[in-house]
């Protein structure tokens, strides 16, 4: 994947390297609504710090993911014994591993509560991503008092994924496809999706591409980018 370090993704590695840093349990959050590039954040984060990223599914148990857990990393051994052998795990290495947790909205309380006791029992930095949806499950009357320890472990300890400013749209987005945009052409693009949604960016800008090599140019013109608004509009009309 090619990662982009925009400014939410520059905050996420600034997260995690608080984890890190973070003596104790140490449990951080990357949230956000769908396509503001938290699995962009997540990867970025694996890039640059040891551990392992994790994708939740629906119905995840919590032994599921810690076999998922001890996979990504390698551990050898069997399934009686993998709490114990994670908690040595850290011993290993210079640093604090992380535990990238994507899709955490899709864990119920059982799998989150598992987290909490890898970061304070087994000395992992724990990284939730996940969207709002996620972030109910710690107000919701039922699971509150279940998620309580893991609530005061993340405490400030969040970054909240938004829209890309038009600079930023143009500036990774346009610019390495592209080179220097004109300004109308570049606000029209951001306008037109939705104000820098990373998902709908990225989708919007590889139509750009293909249909300026269709049209054998090498820059986006006004005709190629309102051709790629269309087909864009007619796509999410039919999903």
């Amino acid at each position: 994947m090619d990662i982009q370090k925009t400014k939410p993704v520059r905050e996420a590695l600034q997260l995690a390297q608080l984890l890190i840093e973070t003596d104790g349990a140490a449990v951080g959050e990357i949230v956000g609504e769908t396509g503001t590039g938290k699995t962009q954040a997540a990867h970025a984060v694996l890039n640059e710090f040891d551990g392992v990223r994790i994708c939740c599914h629906e119905g995840m148990t919590r032994y599921q993911l810690v076999a998922r857990i001890t996979a990504g990393l390698e551990i050898e051994g069997p399934s009686t014994r993998w709490l114990e052998l994670l908690e040595k795990y850290p011993q290993q290495g210079a640093k604090k591993p992380v535990v990238i947790v994507d899709e955490a909205n899709k864990l119920k309380w059982q799998a989150l509560e598992v987290l909490r006791y890898i970061a304070d029992e087994c000395g992992f930095a724990v990284l939730l991503v996940g969207t709002e949806l996620y972030e109910r499950q710690f107000a919701n009357a039922r699971t509150k008092p279940l998620l309580l320890q893991l609530g005061r472990r993340i405490g400030a300890k969040r970054v909240r994924m938004g829209h890309l400013d038009r600079a930023d749209c143009a500036r990774f987005l346009l610019s390495p496809k592209f080179g220097e945009v004109d300004k109308e052409i570049a606000t029209r693009f951001w306008t037109g999706c939705r104000k820098g949604n990373w998902g709908e960016a990225v989708e919007l800008a590889g139509e750009c591409l293909r249909l300026a090599q269709l049209n054998n140019s090498q820059a986006l013109t006004m005709g190629i980018l309102d051709a790629a608004l269309n087909w864009f509009a007619n796509r999410r009309d039919a999903a």
